[in-house]
């Protein structure tokens, strides 16, 4: 009897060490995770300007790099939803994993990328407006990336919903209160038009543009320089005045992220002195970088610069009429013009 007491006694001790032990491992697993998705979130907000951010691609990808490394496993479901040549199977195990995630996890970033799998069309045509029900879910649970997309989809009438610019702006201010670069943007644009029930506001429009440019939003950053530089001339009344110190600084944030338009326009500015110093040496080296990734009318300044020895840059008939012909091939009249100009000048 004392030997099947004992025996009783040492199984359930060992029974309560074992369960003491998987709950132990299933709470640093928990830690683990919860940290991991602390990384998670800060690397998208860096990637994407979310929660008030100033947008860091490059530190945000280390940042989704080091939740995918301490296994974190929304980060590596999500990774690889964006993952060249999917079979079918493996479309429908991201799914699996994803569900499995929610139901042992819940968390707003799972139902997002549900959504999103639904939204590419993965679970068949007849499916896609599911990603509406998924999406809701998470806008429901405070995801700003799910109020953002929700404001983009009823903005353009997208999977099934009828087109509501009342609907995409209530999310999308959502979204904005919460810092959501974009979302801010986009609110801005509507204040501008006066979309939906909303009135025509430049300030409020200026004000959203400004708080988006901050976070890196280089559309913000266009738009402000274009407002600054033309004022709300059809404002009633004129409430933005022109500033073209303010618009050359917005262009040029633009401009510094490569955007193209950006850099012609910038280039404009230091040739024309408009809102900055004149400075031909300034204005050929934004020229220069526009023509290189293809501006037509970047490269007939190029080619005015040389043709003329314009500033620092030596008189060079040959480069010029490298970069109007570049041009021209574009159908650029003012450059079609300079290469039949050109050609009277060498061959005189």
């Amino acid at each position: 009897m004392r030997i099947l007491e004992f025996f009783t006694i040492y199984e359930v001790a060992r029974l309560l060490r074992l369960i003491s032990r998987e709950f132990r491992d299933a709470g640093q697993e928990r830690i683990h995770e919860r940290g991991g998705r602390k990384l998670y979130e800060e690397g998208l907000a860096f990637y994407f300007g979310l929660d008030h951010y100033i947008i860091d691609k490059s530190r945000g990808r280390l940042l989704l790099r080091a939740s995918r490394d301490s296994g974190c496993k929304i980060a590596l479901v999500e990774d690889r939803l964006d993952a060249p040549s999917l079979s079918n199977e493996d479309k429908q195990q991201i799914l699996k994993d994803l569900k499995e995630i929610g139901t042992s996890s819940p968390y707003h970033w799972v139902d997002y990328y549900i959504s999103d799998w639904y939204a590419k069309g993965w679970g068949g045509e007849e499916k896609k407006n599911q990603a509406v029900a998924w999406l809701k879910k998470a806008v429901q649970k405070g995801n700003t990336h799910a109020m953002f997309n929700l404001g983009v989809y009823y903005d353009n009438g997208d999977l099934g919903l009828t087109q509501s610019d009342t609907k995409s702006n209530e999310l999308y201010a959502l979204a904005a209160d919460k810092g959501h670069a974009l979302a801010r943007n986009n609110l801005g644009i509507s204040y501008r038009l006066g979309s939906g029930d909303l009135a025509i506001d430049f300030n409020r429009c200026v004000e959203l543009w400004n708080q988006s440019a901050k976070q890196g939003i280089v559309q913000s950053q266009i738009s402000l320089g274009n407002m600054y530089r033309l004022g709300s001339q059809d404002g009633p009344p004129m409430t933005i005045p022109v500033d073209p110190q303010l618009g050359f600084r917005w262009m040029l944030a633009a401009a510094k992220q490569e955007h193209v338009n950006a850099m012609v326009e910038t280039g404009f500015a230091y040739s024309t002195a408009r809102g900055v110093e004149q400075n031909d040496e300034s204005a050929f080296d934004w020229f220069m970088r526009a023509a290189e990734k293809g501006d037509q009318e970047a490269q007939h300044n190029v080619g005015y610069f040389y043709e003329f020895g314009r500033g620092e840059v030596e008189m060079d008939l040959v480069q010029s009429m490298f970069w109007y012909q570049k041009s021209a091939a574009q159908e650029n009249q003012g450059a079609m013009d300079a290469v039949e100009r050109l050609n009277h000048k060498i061959s005189e």
